[in-house]
């Protein structure tokens, strides 16, 4: 007898208990690709969950080809259908033509549409879920890691991987990016941009150790937005690799001399844009991914440059001996920074702005020294000090100006003295003079290449390690020039700075000790009420947006409604500083990773904020809870709950 597509569907969810026995840690899956040559994964099946549209959904069969997906208040029915040698997924009226295999055949493939630089700014949230097919062992944990353009350290999120291989995990974005992903054996990047529903189906059996795997195509599956970029991606990357020349150009970095390593990077860089040209010529590939990767050259080749300065000489007695290019070598480099927001997506591009924000050449160090000295020479002058110790400052001076080296200086023990006593201001003084350089070396750059390196310094020399930005350096910001969007970032991070220091909470906030059971908690505490919910994270930009209408909306609502905060994914002192920053009256509950995933997985958060309810009868409402901005709107609803 023939068994059809759908048959074998069928017959593979029968028979998974025998294979689950024999192999319980790797889930047995069933997938059905686009037939357009996009290979976009439209529908993953297993025997009693799915992928769809980017979600997660229960299964349950009816009948031959026909079958349910049920996900939290949402259900769809779904049916594969055989037509000859063609297969068809219906959704409704909509009928998809799809294959159980991968097209190999790429040349009049379907291209991505998505254009990433309307609403660059977008501040959101992504969420990535997907399946792990482990080689061996099922790894428990699954890591998001990506860099910011605007912030000194990488943007970690991590999630719990599940015995059937599934993961997820919701995380901020300001801007679109290049995200690494670290599961098991697996590490890959993808893209995604804010308010992107992702999925991905994982086969770490195709990702080897070694150099050599750096060539291969890796077994990924991509699902929802920007799945078919993503794909593109998967299958050029490795072609890619073999023209890299890495250790080559690691090598050179060593042994050539700045002009000559210029002269190869430059020259290697070429190269690499040939060969994207010709592999575009070749196979169709999106303009998103074209612009992409041609930037990539160009950033990576800067980022080389940049690289070879402390590379160069290596470490010398412990210590790394950083090159002193000329002034040209920084121009040539400065010529491969563009002014396009788009650059911002390369996974290099905050470690090469970097270089930049922080003083790295020996002759950069002697122009900022020099600063610091007459600044603290001046300094010192207006102080009152006596005969001898201003003695003291003047021999010091002396011999600076007599071009006496630093490790050489004659100090007498009054002016280490001196030093020891003003040293907070003198510290001071040494990063006032490393703003003032940085403004000189960033005058000649575009908007968004300054705004990055200020911000990037900013981050470094205050933020990170808990010190006060000088009076100075705040009332030059908005005489800067800097991208609006950037500007607020830092604004927002200085402002959070500053509440931290004011521990007082104000009247009427409740943080609960405990973040087990959220729900249960909140409905004995308040049986009988109508409890509205809101699930947020520190990072949501749509979440702090809606707490501005908070206040109003508690003057307004029925008196018998309790307004609860749910707060996950997040660190303890940003949510603090978020409740002080809006008067957030209310029962606060902060769940830590561990709450936050067992409250998760009992009611399948797809993104902050959510807003649920609990109704008098103890009944969770989950589906078409109004927003805090929908005002009237949300008081009738309310009204309506408590006239129940």
């Amino acid at each position: 007898m023939k068994i059809t597509v759908v048959q074998f569907i069928l017959l593979f969810s029968l028979n998974f208990q025998v294979f689950s026995q024999e192999a319980p840690s790797k889930p047995i899956l069933r997938s059905w690709y686009a037939t357009d040559g996009s290979n976009e994964l439209k529908l993953m099946i297993a025997k009693d969950f799915a992928l769809y549209e980017g979600e997660f959904w229960e299964v349950e069969f009816i009948d031959t080809g026909r079958f349910i997906l049920k996900a939290s208040d949402k259900q769809l029915q779904l049916s594969l259908s055989q037509v000859g040698k063609d297969s068809f997924l219906e959704n409704g009226t909509e009928k998809i033509p799809v294959q159980s295999h991968k097209s190999t055949d790429l040349k009049d493939r379907k291209v991505g549409q998505s254009n990433l630089n309307s609403d660059f700014f977008k501040q959101d949230q992504a969420l990535l879920q997907g399946i792990f097919v482990p080689k061996e062992s099922m790894p428990s944990i699954f890591k998001v890691i990506y860099n910011h353009a605007f912030s000194e350290g990488q943007m970690q999120f991590s999630g719990d991987v599940d015995e059937h291989g599934k993961f997820k995990v919701i995380f901020p974005l300001d801007y679109p990016n290049e995200v690494m992903v670290q599961i098991g054996n697996a590490f890959f990047t993808y893209y995604t941009t804010p308010g992107a529903k992702q999925a991905i189906v994982v086969d770490e059996s195709s990702f080897r150790g070694g150099i050599s795997s750096w060539n291969e195509v890796k077994n990924l599956d991509f699902m929802g937005d920007l799945a078919v970029e993503n794909e593109e991606r998967r299958l050029l990357v490795p072609e890619f690799m073999k023209v890299r020349e890495y250790f080559l150009t690691d090598s050179l970095q060593k042994t050539l001399e700045p002009e000559d390593f210029m002269t190869y990077r430059i020259g290697l860089m070429k190269k690499h844009e040939e060969f994207y040209n010709k592999y575009f010529d070749s196979i169709p590939v999106s303009d998103l991914v074209k612009d992409i990767n041609l930037r990539d050259v160009r950033i990576n080749t800067a980022k080389d440059l940049m690289r070879y300065i402390w590379l160069h000489n290596g470490i010398v007695d412990g210590k790394i001996t950083v090159a002193d290019v000329p002034d040209d070598y920084i121009q040539d480099v400065k010529k491969l920074i563009d002014n396009d927001l788009m650059d911002l997506m390369n996974l290099d591009y905050p470690g090469f702005i970097r270089e930049f924000a922080m003083p790295m050449r020996p002759s950069e160090g002697k122009k900022i020294i020099s600063k610091v000295n007459t600044m603290t020479y001046d300094f010192l002058k207006t102080q009152d000090l006596s005969e001898s110790q201003m003695s003291s400052v003047e021999n010091w001076r002396m011999q600076l100006e007599s071009g006496i080296p630093a490790d050489s200086l004659v100090l007498s023990e009054e002016f280490k003295e001196l030093s020891k006593n003003f040293m907070s201001d003198i510290a001071n003084f040494n990063l006032l003079a490393q703003w003032e350089h940085l403004q000189q070396k960033t005058a000649d750059l575009g908007d968004i290449p300054r705004s990055s390196i200020i911000a990037i310094f900013l981050d470094i020399s205050f933020q990170t390690v808990g010190t006060e930005i000088s009076e100075s350096i705040l009332n030059q910001l908005d005489t800067l020039g800097l991208k609006p969007e950037v500007l607020a970032l830092i604004q927002n991070k200085i402002e959070d700075f500053e509440r931290t220091k004011n521990q007082r909470f104000i009247d009427g906030v409740a943080i609960a000790e405990n973040g087990d059971n959220v729900i249960a908690q909140l409905k004995d505490k308040y049986p009988g009420k109508v409890i509205y919910i809101d699930v947020w994270a520190t990072w949501c930009g749509p979440c702090i947006s809606e707490f501005k209408y908070a206040e109003t909306l508690k003057k307004i609502a029925p008196e018998d409604v309790v307004f609860a905060y749910i707060c996950g994914s997040s660190e303890r002192e940003a949510f603090e500083n978020q409740v002080k920053k809006f008067g957030l009256v209310g029962e606060h509950f902060f769940l830590d990773k561990d709450d936050f995933q067992k409250f998760d997985k009992e009611l399948n958060i797809t993104g902050f904020p959510t807003y649920m309810l609990i109704t008098k009868e103890g009944n969770l409402v989950k589906e078409g809870i109004l927003r805090p901005s929908s005002g009237e709107q949300l008081v009738q609803q309310l009204n309506e709950f408590v006239d129940r």
